[in-house]
């Protein structure tokens, strides 16, 4: 009985609540504007080249830095969805971004933080093959980098 009451409480709860979401999601003006998919680097992300996307992210070539840490496995066993963790230890850390230079598109994804937040992400990409992944970390207003080799036994794209 009092599942009964439980099911029929969350359903009316759904019911009540589903207006509210179809206008969310059915009208991006009504997102706030951190949510919204607007300010995308889309020339970023259709980038064929590590090198390209690279550029994509911001001016000159990122310094090299040891305050990017990335997690990954140094041997992946399916490239179509690896788990990657990123931390930058880098002061005022804005965005980062991860960069796979064998994917037919290297920009995998960008992150960015607000003043005061942790810049760490953990995630799941795709390695095509096996290369390098880099980290790209936009902070203070220039940009850091960091990569590690991979192997990769099969691979993400088929």
């Amino acid at each position: 009985m009092k599942r009964r009451l439980l099911l029929q409480g969350g359903s009316a709860a759904f019911v009540l609540a589903a207006p509210a979401l179809r206008l969310a999601f059915a009208q991006p003006s009504a997102l706030p504007s951190a949510l919204s998919a607007a300010d995308w680097n889309k020339a970023g992300f259709e980038a064929k080249t590590a090198a390209e996307a690279i550029r994509q992210l911001g001016a000159g070539t990122p310094a090299s830095s040891k305050d990017i840490l990335i997690e990954i496995q140094d041997v992946i066993e399916n490239g179509a969805r690896t788990r990657i963790e990123v931390t930058s230890r880098i002061p005022d850390t804005r965005a980062l971004s991860i960069v796979t230079d064998r994917n037919p598109y290297p920009l995998a994804a960008t992150f960015t933080f607000g003043e005061g937040t942790e810049p760490y992400v953990s995630t799941l990409i795709k390695v095509a093959e096996s290369g390098t992944v880099r980290v790209i970390v936009n902070a203070g207003g220039r940009l850091y980098a960091t990569s590690r080799d991979v192997k990769t036994t099969i691979g993400g794209c088929g």
